[in-house]
């Protein structure tokens, strides 16, 4: 998935690539011999796959479950599901209390 992301379905968006890059930064290729000094670290980022259905659609609760897991991020809740400020802050604020099941 490195070239060609998953596709959505059904109104759904498409997944993000798969990075590979070395911790300055420095991209790499998927395929073939490449170098890598002594005490470079290489990251490889995977995506999760692609989105069913149009996130407009999607359960405010289940989004609250995935933020709470660590599924999404507070700044994709957000941009993404339209989650507002102060419901992303209960969520953060019930997982440090440990009231919610990450």
């Amino acid at each position: 998935r490195l070239d060609h992301p998953a596709r959505g379905r059904q109104g759904g968006e498409n997944g993000a690539p798969t990075t590979i890059i070395q911790d300055d930064g420095a991209k790499m290729f998927g395929k073939g011999k490449q170098f890598v000094a002594h005490g470079r670290r290489v990251v490889l980022a995977f995506p999760g796959g692609a989105g069913y259905g149009p996130v407009s659609e999607r359960d405010p609760e289940l989004v609250k479950r995935d933020l709470a897991r660590g599924y999404i991020s507070a700044e994709t809740a957000a941009h993404d599901y339209g989650m507002t400020q102060q419901d992303i802050e209960a969520v953060q604020t019930a997982v440090a209390k440990g009231e919610m099941v990450k």
